[in-house]
């Protein structure tokens, strides 16, 4: 297997049919992270990760060449040479530890001075101790010719790999300090792929000894994070958590030849829709659009295929709320972090919760949807709806909690109906398909779509449709009204028909100008002319 850069066409990527440009990157955008940042992007303005703001390849430098100064490495064993991996900046450098004996001492160092090191030491009193070890360690690896001589230019990668391993997130931890980084793809210890947000998919260094130390340090990372630990066994061979530092573990064991790992690093936390403007994911009027229609209480849910920007979108609407309004956020695993923000001091944040390996315990979206309604908040935000946890929502949404959010896995947004049909109905729930076509158009009052494509030299994110949903009309599923379609010739939203009376009266009262949409009308003559005839609302 070869692996070469640049990236591959966009014809093998997951693409738009339309090739999207690429916006202009914002001034001064670097990837510097400190030498002891926090895996979690910086506050504001971060380079995108996994969440719909499209990045930028970082300027070319002595330490990461352009792509297109990338050789064609091929890779003939699992452990690809240290040049292939990018460089997080000024940290120390990518740990390098690919010999076997290295990285299993990672371990047996942690193991000597565990008792050394209390949870919440400060960095800069461990590492002493930490190198001390790690030094000793390594003196008799070579005295007893378990290692050769010059394994003592590893000390420094040693250390910071136990650092690493006892406070953050072990052999990963570089790569989730690092902006650029969007994915990482775990398959069994020593077969690990890092995904950038250039495109970019390059092999990594193995990241345990064997998959039975990989198994242990996924069991490890399953139980600190989240709102309660969750189980990583034969028993229970499937997790989902959120870790310390704004990513999500999906891990498996047991039902795969080897056990296997994904973490999705959250880049854009403290994200609003003007950064959506500069970053390309949206323009100036949709920005004014989307701004007025959280302020007026629209019912919103954001669709979108699979790491197309669901989440980060939900986050810059939630940040054109109010700051007075009491806000609760539901999430299988945390990735809103709205609870973590100044810009929202009340936001009671909900976290479901697994049942135990007897089958006990286990907490429900559906459940806390109900029992949040008696928190009185004045919205509900649900990070993605995946089952029954639809009905109360949508439910939430007609019954008092106006300007309430969700994100739903969607194809297009009219297949957002079809989705909350069948979610409905697998749930059990006893209604009439008509009924809860009824319910969807009372609640809901938009439906925006985002889309994931490749420019040829990154992956960008985009909105590319938004609807106003109506009750059913003459059939029985939603009306709506296309107000923004894609454009031809780049699939980027454009204002294409005109809202209902209702619809604009509320966009007026959240500050928005109607003239915007005039106005962008006008400069796609297709569109002008579409909106004049009959028709416009699809039924």
């Amino acid at each position: 297997m070869t692996l070469h850069w640049p990236p591959a066409p966009p014809e093998q990527r997951d693409v738009h049919p339309q090739q999207v440009p690429a916006a202009a990157p914002p001034a001064g955008t670097e990837r510097t992270p400190s030498p002891g940042a926090h895996p979690a992007a910086p506050s504001h303005e971060p380079a995108p990760s996994q969440e719909p703001a499209p990045s930028q390849e970082p300027a070319p430098s002595a330490d990461r060449p352009a792509p297109s100064q990338r050789p064609a490495q091929a890779v003939t064993g699992l452990t690809p040479p240290p040049d292939l991996f990018p460089e997080p900046g000024p940290l120390a450098g990518r740990s390098r530890l690919t010999d076997p004996r290295l990285i299993s001492g990672v371990a047996e160092v942690t193991e000597m001075i565990a008792a050394q090191l209390d949870d919440g030491a400060n960095p800069a009193e461990v590492m002493p101790v930490i190198r001390e070890t790690a030094r000793r360690w390594l003196e008799r690896q070579v005295r007893s010719g378990l290692l050769p001589a010059s394994a003592g230019g590893a000390l420094d990668d040693l250390a910071r790999a136990v650092h690493d391993q006892r406070y953050e997130l072990g052999p990963v931890t570089d790569y989730l300090r690092d902006p650029q980084v969007e994915n990482i793809d775990i398959n069994g210890c020593d077969q690990v792929w890092i995904t950038y947000a250039s495109g970019e998919r390059v092999a990594g260094p193995p990241v345990a000894a064997s998959d039975d130390a990989l198994i242990s340090m996924i069991r490890t990372w399953a139980t600190r994070g989240g709102q309660t630990a969750r189980d990583f066994s034969a028993a229970a061979p499937l997790v989902n958590v959120a870790l310390t530092g704004s990513a999500r573990l999906t891990a498996t064991m047991s039902v795969t030849p080897r056990p296997c790992a994904s973490l999705r690093r959250h880049g854009q936390i403290d994200v609003t829709l003007s950064r959506l403007t500069q970053l390309g994911t949206i323009d100036g009027t949709l920005a004014a659009f989307l701004a007025a229609a959280v302020r007026s209480r629209c019912n919103i849910i954001v669709t979108g295929g699979v790491n197309a920007g669901k989440t980060t979108m939900l986050r810059a609407l939630a940040s054109e709320i109010p700051p007075g309004e009491r806000v609760a956020t539901l999430e299988s695993e945390y990735e809103l972090y709205l609870h973590e923000l100044a810009l929202h001091p009340d936001v009671i944040a909900f976290e479901a919760r697994e049942a135990n390996s007897e089958g006990a315990g286990g907490i429900t979206l559906h459940d806390l949807i109900a029992h949040a309604l008696r928190h009185n908040p004045r919205r509900i935000l649900v990070g993605e709806v995946r089952r029954g946890e639809i009905m109360p929502m949508l439910e939430a949404m007609n019954s008092g909690q106006e300007g309430s959010m969700c994100t739903l896995h969607a194809n297009s947004p009219t297949e957002a109906f079809d989705r909350i049909l069948i979610l409905g109905l697998r749930g059990g729930l006893a209604l009439a398909e008509r009924a809860i076509h009824i319910l969807v158009g009372m609640a809901v009052d938009l439906i925006v779509h985002i889309r994931r494509g490749y420019d040829g030299t990154r992956t960008v994110r985009y909105v590319s449709e938004i609807l106003e949903v109506m009750p059913p009309g003459d059939t029985e599923r939603p009306a709506v009204n296309r107000l923004f379609l894609p454009d031809p010739q780049t699939g980027r939203a454009v204002a294409a028909h005109t809202p209902s009376a209702g619809m604009l009266a509320r966009l007026a009262s959240g500050g928005f100008d109607p003239g915007l949409l005039d106005q962008q009308r006008s400069q796609q003559p297709a569109f002008g002319q579409q909106r004049r005839q009959p028709g416009m609302w699809s039924r």
